[in-house]
This record gives C-alpha cells, sequence and structure tokens, in this order.
C-alpha cells in the first residue's frame, strides 16, 4: 500500500507530465526500492565467538578457564563455520549404537541402533569444576546440564529386559533428565607449525556420574503391537535404572566423541600457546 501511495503522490499530487522525467524518477524509485528491500532482506550476521584468554601464569587460571568456556557454550548452538564446529543445538549424528555386553546391566540385554540422531539440550552445559594440567595438555572436570539431554532418531531394538523379549523399530526419544558428568580426562599430544604449539586432542574419558530420571519412548515396537509396545514401554521406565546401566557406555561415548570434535577443531585453527598465555 505504501509503494501505490507513493507512485499516486508522485504523478498525481505532483502532476507529473513530463515523459522523460516520468521515466527518470520511475527509475530512482525502482533503485530506491531495491535498496530498501535488499537492506531488509539481508540476514542479521551471525554473533561472534568471544573467547576470553587466560595467563598460564595466573593463580586462577582455572577459574578463568572455566569462565571463558561457560561464555562460548551459548554461542556454538547454530554453529561456527569459520572453524567447522558443527551446529549443536540439535548436535546430529549419522548413528549411535548400543551394543549387548558392554553396559553393566545383567537385568537389560539390548542391541539398540540408532540413525538420524539428534541430541537436544548441549548449550545448556554447565561447568561445575575444572582442572588443568597446561605443561602435560590435560584437562579434567564435572559438568552438568540446566535442561534435559534428549536423543532422537529412527531405532532398531532386539535382545530381552527383564528376561521378556524386546523386537521393534521406528522413531524414538531417549530424555536424561539432570545428568552430571565427569570429565576424568582430556587429553593431547602437542606438535608445532610455524613456530607456535598447537595440540590435538588423543583422549576424552568421561563418565556418567548421576542421572535423577531416565525416560524412553519406542513406537512401533512389537511389529506395531499398540498393547505390547506400551506395555514394555511402561516396563522400560520403570525400571529406568538398570536400563541407563546399559546405555551408559553409549552415552558416555557419544557426548566423549562431540566433546572430542568440537575441541580438535578449535585446536586447529588456534595455537595452543595462544590459548594459554605466558
Amino acid at each position: 500500500d505504501f509503494i501505490w501511495n507513493f507512485f499516486y503522490f508522485l504523478f498525481h499530487k505532483l502532476n507529473i507530465s513530463n515523459l522523460k522525467m516520468a521515466k527518470s524518477l520511475l527509475i530512482v524509485c525502482a533503485l530506491t526500492l531495491a535498496v530498501v528491500a535488499s537492506v531488509i532482506a539481508a540476514p542479521t550476521p551471525k554473533k561472534q565467538l568471544s573467547f576470553n584468554l587466560c595467563k598460564k601464569s595466573d593463580p586462577n587460571l582455572e577459574k578463568c578457564l572455566k569462565t571463558s568456556i561457560q561464555s562460548v557454550i551459548p554461542d556454538l548452538a547454530e554453529g561456527y563455520p569459520k572453524l567447522r564446529i558443527p551446529a549443536i543445538e540439535p548436535f546430529e549424528l549419522p548413528s549411535l549404537e548400543i551394543e549387548h555386553g558392554k553396559g553393566s546391566s545383567k537385568a537389560v540385554s539390548i542391541d539398540l541402533k540408532l540413525k538420524d540422531v539428534k541430541i537436544m539440550g548441549l548449550t545448556s552445559t554447565v561447568i561445575d569444576s575444572l582442572k588443568v594440567d597446561v605443561d602435560n595438555y590435560k584437562i579434567g572436570g564435572k559438568i552438568s546440564f540446566t535442561k534435559p539431554l534428549e536423543i532422537t532418531g529412527q531405532y532398531t531394538v532386539n535382545g530381552k529386559v527383564l528376561v521378556l523379549p524386546i523386537t521393534g523399530n521406528g522413531p524414538c526419544s531417549i530424555v536424561l533428565h539432570d545428568p552430571i558428568l565427569e570429565v576424568k580426562e582430556v587429553s593431547g599430544t602437542p606438535f608445532e607449525k610455524n613456530g607456535k604449539t598447537f595440540v590435538q586432542i588423543k583422549k576424552v574419558d568421561l563418565k556418567v556420574e548421576s542421572v535423577k530420571k531416565l525416560s524412553v519412548k519406542l513406537d512401533n515396537l512389537f511389529n506395531g503391537n499398540k498393547q505390547l509396545g506400551d506395555s514394555m514401554n511402561s516396563i522400560l521406565n520403570e525400571n529406568w535404572e538398570v536400563l541407563l546401566d546399559e546405555l551408559k557406555p553409549a552415552f558416555e561415548e557419544a557426548i566423549g566423541a562431540i566433546a572430542q570434535d568440537i575441541i580438535n577443531k578449535v585446536f586447529q585453527k588456534t595455537a595452543y600457546s595462544d590459548i594459554f598465555l605466558l
């Protein structure tokens, strides 16, 4: 409406009758509108990562690093292409497998394979504590989450739960409520490039220390038999502690792989000596 009113004002209210002048005004108007439209449609620049560097000699080094890492986590929601860091909200994995025998549970024995996996809640990570050994390229600590960690995807399952057989395939949702992870060790190997020290992370060892509750929903169990499927989902949720024992190794492996991938991508572009200033 604004555009038509604008043209009406030019040609009727201002009584522009000269054809050459009218054409010139049309061209000017078209160019102006094109510029305005491009400004309105232009995407808002993504927020830049802001990482506060810490001095190696700082007696409060661990506190400084903890604050710096914590401030960056929310900004990784959509990823950071400059460092080739993918979006972490959600974080996508092609597959995730829970193999029979990896867990410690004796009551649950399943082979659970997920594909097209999405993990939601990683941006709610809280660094509760941090221990740093700068000279030996090691770090450890404890992290928690202010939101549940939800894993969704397409599943295939076979095995037994409390001696009952379980089989099925379809959409699934696995939710960890209030998980706390102990980062036992993140360690790397230094190498020199362009006169600076870089580090490649070789090991990420973390454990699920505690979970307040585990919620599971597996659709289309037993070839879509709703009665059997509902009963099995109830059994899984009522016995979530023993199910968690079976799933823990896969969770730990997946989150460890995510952390290792992100840290290595940062360290590929950023010298270790530039992060920990003398």
